[in-house]
């Protein structure tokens, strides 16, 4: 796990984090939070989310759930890597939130993440979190974001 700046990105890579944010400003948020996320498959399939928050309400969507329920749903699928990128202006309750900040999933989106990549018998998925100007990101493997304890 570590945290690299954009030009240490793949051309790949990056195009990813592009989609990831595209898809994050289609977000449905009364905050104006803005949460994208891509999940890219072994087949090249692509499965696109956008956060869905109304004051944090009970059935709010967090963007990553979204895009791996639709892959899972989707059927023959293979998550290879999930892409997050996320900005929350004037957050209430992460008032000092910038720009600068990586977005990383919840403990819910790590569960499911968990929970689908066990599902489909994937050893582990990569991640790339980053900071909506794209100055920081986090390089990461599910498994160290969210171990298994036996």
């Amino acid at each position: 796990m570590e945290i690299i700046s954009f030009n240490k990105l793949t051309h790949g890579e990056l195009d990813l984090i592009n989609k990831a944010q595209a898809t994050a400003k289609k977000s449905a948020s009364d905050l104006g939070h803005q949460i994208g996320c891509i999940v890219r498959c072994s087949g090249g399939e692509e499965y696109f989310g956008a956060t869905n928050i109304r004051s944090r309400n009970i059935g709010s969507t967090c963007a990553e759930r979204m895009a791996f329920d639709q892959m899972y749903f989707n059927g023959n699928a293979v998550p290879e890597i999930c892409v997050l990128i996320g900005n929350l202006p004037d957050a209430i309750w992460r008032p000092q939130w910038s720009e600068d900040n990586i977005c990383t999933p919840c403990g819910v989106c790590l569960e499911t993440m968990r929970q689908i990549t066990q599902a489909l018998k994937v050893d582990d998925l990569d991640l790339l979190c980053s900071s909506w100007n794209k100055k920081r990101i986090l390089r990461a493997k599910l498994s160290e974001l969210f171990p298994l304890i036996y």
